[in-house]
């Protein structure tokens, strides 16, 4: 006898459309049971947030009568026409943003810090990302699947520019469907990745302007997002170890997040 075969309404002959499941707390690992039309529950044991990874997590926030569902829907398919393996539309309260992450990139000390304005130390950190996100509704995330042996390769760069140039390309597309002040982030360096050629950031070393401003964006990691919370919520799997993806391949990859805020 199946689990549906006990989930039957006593007062109906019929199977419940709802079934509960067994959910690891991302900070605790403890087993909490969420219901398969919950979005979340708090872990009993430690209070964290927990996700249903099987949810449907788009933004719900978003008032269909007056296009901004659609206007996000259009956003999400760019992503993939751009070259995202998986976009998703959320709300802006659903990102977590933790202190201790951001140090990460201060001890032990990241190669990049201080390279490029848009790393530690010139940027506002997790305190300024709270301000931040207070001027937001909705948001995009979008991940990049990467195959492991690429991920371990001088290839990676080029995923990580890609990474940049589509949450740039949705960040511009944004402005033009009428939101004033869209916000991007990728991840890596932008310095590494876009000026590794050169010896110095230029607006740090001259107060010049940027050599890329079309497709360099901040690094989340500065700014303490919980890329695997980002993930949870855009209902996407991210063991921490790295193992299969559900792709269709079913080769190993990891996977590069990037994100944009939206008013």
């Amino acid at each position: 006898m199946g689990i549906n075969d006990h989930l039957k309404c006593p007062g109906l002959e019929r199977t419940l459309s709802v079934i509960p499941e067994i959910c690891p707390c991302p900070d605790c690992g403890n087993d909490v049971e969420i219901w398969s039309d919950e979005k979340k529950r708090t872990c009993p044991n430690c209070n964290a947030v927990v996700q249903n990874p099987h949810f449907q997590f788009d933004d719900t926030s978003a008032d269909p009568d007056d296009g901004t569902y659609q206007k996000l829907e259009e956003l999400t398919q760019l992503a993939y026409q751009l070259g995202a393996s998986g976009a998703r539309n959320i709300s802006a309260k659903d990102i977590f943003v933790e202190d201790n992450l951001a140090s990460l990139c201060e001890s032990p000390r990241c190669e990049n810090y201080g390279q490029s304005l848009s790393c530690p130390p010139h940027v506002s950190g997790p305190s300024g990302f709270r301000e931040l996100l207070k001027n937001f509704e909705h948001a995009i995330v979008i991940k990049i699947d990467v195959p492991m042996e690429i991920m371990l390769s001088y290839e990676c760069r080029d995923f990580m520019k890609l990474l940049h140039e589509i949450v740039a390309g949705l960040e511009q597309s944004a402005v033009k469907m009428g939101w004033p002040d869209p916000k991007a982030f990728a991840g890596g360096s932008c310095k590494k990745l876009f000026c590794g050629d050169h010896a110095e950031c230029r607006v740090l070393a001259e107060k010049g302007e940027c050599r890329n401003p079309r497709y360099a964006r901040p690094s989340m990691s500065g700014f303490g997002v919980n890329v695997s919370r980002l993930m949870q919520v855009a209902g996407w799997k991210m063991n921490k170890v790295i193992g299969k993806t559900d792709s269709a391949s079913g080769e190993e990859t990891a996977p590069f997040c990037g994100l944009v805020l939206i008013g």
